[in-house]
């Protein structure tokens, strides 16, 4: 079995100086429409925890985008749609751990 995409998962830590709900803000509709326009990216989610669990999970979101390939992914970043994604990343989050994952399709929408 082959992976579907490749997908790099940002777990996200709210600036502290910020407002749950400034973060959200902030996340959904501003960076979230800068990340829509980084070239060839499949799909982009935001998951944001339910506020009860974001101490036992350590962060309050995490975001999801998925590409055809680790070089398809390296060159959207690096492009220049990604990196003003990546300058504005300070606005609105403390820190950003990012994983790289393998993304196994088990069931699609019917």
């Amino acid at each position: 079995m082959e992976p579907k995409y490749v997908k790099r998962i940002g777990l996200v830590k709210k600036r502290k100086d910020l407002s749950y709900e400034q973060f959200v803000d902030h996340w959904l509709n501003k960076h979230a429409e800068l990340c829509k326009k980084l070239p060839n990216m499949r799909r982009y989610s935001v998951n944001l925890v339910q506020r009860d669990q974001v101490e036992a999970f350590g962060y309050e979101g995490f975001s999801e985008l998925f590409f055809d390939s680790l070089e398809v992914m390296q060159a959207s970043l690096s492009s220049p749609e990604g990196k003003t994604l990546l300058a504005d990343l300070p606005n609105f989050v403390d820190s950003i751990n990012p994983l790289v994952v393998h993304d196994y399709l088990m069931l699609a929408e019917k």
